[in-house]
């Protein structure tokens, strides 16, 4: 079977994809476990300069309409921003832009209490998107934040576990732990709660997240 050559376009777009999707790290620095927030003034304005809005091709157009919704958002123009995220997953599902346009809305709905909508979105990013690292870290504390808005305290623990183990024990991970710590106790379930502000101190006895891990094991 021939090899399929890329068309210098192509290629533009699959490098500017990447480095969109690296750039989504800007998230790191603004939360620590809670949802991932609006991906930052620099990472739009650098998609909108890159890509040629004239281009007719889907994937420009989403990474186009991504950004003017984050310019929105970042001058305080939630309805705006929630208008063209809702039109970007509505005509350009599929796109690498319309994955974090998923979160991008997601975490819209969130902020005005709208936690079911919120929650079918995180979902769908899940299932539906080819998950990177820090946006799926995202969307699995969604669905547990979602879930804790909502009073279902043992199920935001349960999904802040989740977002924990697939983190692979990174800093975000060990700070989901202390989450689900917290909502076990929220629960009144004291059990779960000491078994893994324990599993805290064994497994992570030098971070940040221990000190405070044996702090309130010696208020239980």
């Amino acid at each position: 079977m021939a090899d399929k050559h890329l068309s210098k376009q192509e290629i533009r777009e699959d490098h500017f994809i990447d480095w969109l999707l690296e750039a989504s790290e800007y998230v790191r620095a603004r939360s620590q476990v809670f949802i991932a927030g609006a991906m930052g003034l620099v990472v739009l304005i650098a998609a909108i300069t890159y890509y040629n809005k004239s281009q007719g091709d889907s994937r420009l157009e989403a990474a186009a309409l991504l950004g003017e919704a984050m310019i929105a958002d970042d001058n305080n123009q939630g309805d705006e921003a929630t208008r063209m995220a809702e039109q970007l997953l509505k005509e350009h599902a599929g796109t690498p832009a319309a994955a974090q346009g998923t979160l991008f809305l997601a975490n819209h709905y969130y902020a005005q209490g709208r936690y079911g909508e919120a929650q079918k979105l995180y979902e769908r990013y899940l299932s539906d998107y080819e998950q990177v690292d820090v946006l799926a870290f995202a969307a699995r504390n969604g669905l547990a934040s979602c879930a804790e808005a909502q009073g279902d305290y043992r199920q935001a623990a349960a999904k802040f576990q989740e977002a924990a183990t697939a983190d692979g024990g990174n800093t975000e991970g060990i700070l989901a732990l202390l989450e689900a710590a917290r909502c076990y106790g929220l629960a009144g379930d004291a059990a779960n709660q000491k078994s893994i502000l324990t599993q805290i101190t064994k497994d992570h006895a030098d971070s940040p997240a221990a000190t405070r891990a044996r702090e309130e094991l010696a208020m239980l």
